[in-house]
């Protein structure tokens, strides 16, 4: 580990080529939250590739010699599930009440045990929620404190079960994670997800109020960039022109390596930008009937990298989720911002604008 200020660099505990980059604050409120005592769903979000789930892991290997067992799914492995990859996914077959899953070689994670003539074709949905129950309660019976952990949450919503649509596999979850958590504090549950209208949809669904928590892992600052790239050899002019332009971890590792196959920061950069362009552009081009009210928003942003939710119009509302469903834009529901997914499409998007 090499700390500088309060610039936290750690090398990857799994061999990935990718680093972890200055995330003390937010391990350490992660591993302390793991910690306490279940009481709420907590919803770790932020814009794609800010770097939730290397976090996240971080926090599970450096706890993995505590009383803590982590049933750690990450759904964005998987094709969006039907329902018996749902059960797949989730379940294994064997004859313990939890099973350490050796897909995941770098930390120690679990999936719910079940037994081998456990038949998915005829189960319920209450036989599945029974089945996470009675494995919880192994866990506490072992002196032991479970948390469950789902990347990607979202990639369930349109799993029904019984067949007839009436019962949504996500919304009987809920209910299922605030009986665990707020009910009767058993379980951590942590959900991550980079999707903010999956967010927004949350924290306006009046069913969970008082009942969940939400946390920011947003983009990285410009000192520990700085930094960062002061240790890789970068010189002064290379970090002052970097920094105006990446925001996000694996930016900071790709312009390390494209230094060593011969690009400069210059030409690394301008060609990010150039790509960002072109795919906004596209998505202009595939939305014709909203291009002047896909303008309009991203004018919003010609001389400001965020902006308030309120300065959104309402008539421009359904465009603004064009863009956002497109990681073109993040919105913040909980910090009341609407922001571009990185810096560098802050710049790709005053580009778009230019006459």
């Amino acid at each position: 580990m090499i700390l500088f200020g309060k610039t936290q660099r750690v090398l990857p505990y799994n061999g990935d080529k990718m680093k972890f980059y200055n995330r003390e604050r937010e391990l350490n409120y992660l591993k302390t939250y793991c910690q306490l005592e279940p009481n709420s769903i907590l919803f770790v979000y932020g814009p794609k590739s800010s770097g939730k789930s290397a976090v996240m892991r971080r926090v599970i290997k450096e706890l993995e010699d505590s009383d803590l067992i982590f049933f750690y799914y990450n759904l964005r492995e998987h094709a969006t599930p039907t329902k018996d990859e749902f059960l797949n996914i989730f379940f294994e077959k064997g004859g313990k009440k939890y099973i350490k899953n050796n897909l995941i070689i770098d930390i120690k994670v679990c999936k719910f045990g079940v037994e081998e003539g456990w038949n998915v074709d005829d189960i319920k949905l209450n036989d599945v929620f029974r089945k996470i129950k009675e494995n919880i309660n192994t866990v506490i019976k072992e002196g032991k404190k479970p948390v469950l952990i789902i990347d990607e949450l979202q990639k369930l919503k349109s799993i029904y079960f019984n067949g007839n649509g009436d019962k949504s596999l996500l919304n009987e979850l809920f209910n299922l994670f605030v009986s665990l958590t707020k009910m009767e504090h058993l379980c951590h549950v942590i959900c991550l997800t980079s999707d903010t209208l999956f967010i927004e949809e949350i924290y306006r669904n009046s069913t969970l109020e008082n009942t969940s928590e939400y946390y920011l892992i947003d983009w990285l600052n410009k000192d520990c960039i700085k930094n960062i790239l002061e240790e890789e050899g970068f010189n002064e002019e290379e970090i002052n022109y970097a920094i105006n332009y990446l925001s996000l971890p694996y930016e900071v590792s790709q312009l390390i390596n494209n230094k060593k196959l011969g690009l400069s920061v210059e030409e690394s950069i301008k060609q990010w930008i150039n790509i960002e362009k072109d795919k906004i552009r596209y998505i202009i081009r595939e939305n014709l009937n909203k291009k002047d009210e896909i303008l309009k928003v991203l004018s919003k942003f010609r001389d400001n990298i965020k902006i308030k939710n309120e300065d959104i119009e309402d008539e421009l509302f359904e465009t603004l989720k064009i863009l956002i469903e497109n990681e073109i834009l993040f919105y913040d529901v909980i910090n009341g911002v609407i922001k571009p997914t990185s810096v560098k499409k802050w710049y790709a998007i005053k580009e778009v604008l230019k006459p």
